[in-house]
């Protein structure tokens, strides 16, 4: 089981400080991307592309600073504008994989850079022109903010991520073995199982978000809210807070739209399926996951 904050490295050293800093990009490294994927090399043993040839990054002004590693500055390159047959000339032998498609070849600091990339590098893409007035904008702080161009107007921009809730809804009934309820998702094998979830809104808090979300999904009243956990999640720009909650009845309805089916489990329930691979929890970079097999932990 993988950290719930998957997407998040603790360790990495983001210097802030040196965003407004002139840097010499021929001592950089800058982790290539094109069209929301990553470069695979291909050979004996696979792995993520962190470098990208001063050729290549000389034919494009879309790089961003994203901080330090081993004293070194990291930054990510978007190819995307580039033909893939000039790509191709010097980066021959790869396979284009997104984030999640790579985590069987890295571990969790370096998906949570290639993360960090896509989320950086999506955000300057879709922020070339002000909201305010339409006029385009000039990338600033090394890709850390935005200014438009108009002289009239002139507001800076800054990445901004949504709040989103994720909850496990738990039941238990007088002297019986407590329950969660599942989002189920069918698959060739069985079933794939996960949380509820859905985004704040404005002027909503997170505990009021719970609330309405589980009654908008699944027409089940809860109480007892309480935060588990967080985990960026940069799909493209949300961040996922993690809750349970508790409701007095076992009694739900499913919305039919982004619900389809779901189900009460019990622990032993769920480990019993998932050890005869009828049912998966969630994809493991997920704080679904987390969540649920904490639960199940906790209540075998």
């Amino acid at each position: 089981m993988h950290n719930v904050q998957f997407y998040s490295n603790k360790q990495f050293n983001r210097a802030a400080e040196l965003r407004e800093v002139v840097t010499d990009v021929t001592n950089i490294s800058f982790v290539p991307m094109y069209k929301g994927d990553f470069f695979v090399l291909q050979g004996e043993t696979a792995s993520v592309l962190m470098q990208t040839p001063m050729e290549l990054v000389s034919k494009t002004d879309k790089y961003y600073f994203l901080g330090i590693v081993d004293n070194q500055e990291v930054w990510c390159i978007d190819l995307s504008e580039i033909a893939q047959e000039t790509i191709a000339k010097y980066l021959p032998n790869v396979v284009l994989l997104s984030v999640r498609d790579c985590l069987h070849l890295i571990n969790e600091q370096e998906a949570s850079l290639l993360a960090y990339a896509k989320g950086l590098i999506n955000w300057n893409n879709t922020h070339q022109f002000c909201n305010n007035c339409g006029a385009s904008t000039v990338m600033e702080e090394k890709g850390h903010r935005r200014k438009c161009t108009n002289s009239s107007c002139g507001i800076p921009h800054f990445p901004r991520i949504n709040p989103a809730v994720i909850v496990l809804i738990e039941y238990q009934g007088t002297n019986q073995s407590p329950l969660c309820l599942l989002n189920m998702h069918q698959k060739d094998y069985g079933y794939m199982c996960s949380l509820f979830s859905g985004f704040s809104e404005i002027g909503e808090s997170l505990e009021d978000t719970v609330v309405r979300e589980m009654k908008e999904e699944v027409n089940v009243d809860v109480s007892h809210i309480n935060y588990v956990a967080s985990q960026p999640w940069v799909f493209p720009a949300s961040m996922m807070l993690g809750f349970t909650a508790k409701t007095n009845s076992k009694k739900f309805k499913i919305d039919d739209k982004e619900i389809k089916k779901a189900q009460w489990f019990s622990a032993a329930e769920i480990t019993e399926l998932v050890q005869a691979k009828k049912l998966v929890v969630s994809r493991e970079d997920s704080i679904s996951h987390y969540i649920i097999m904490q639960w199940v932990k906790q209540n075998s």
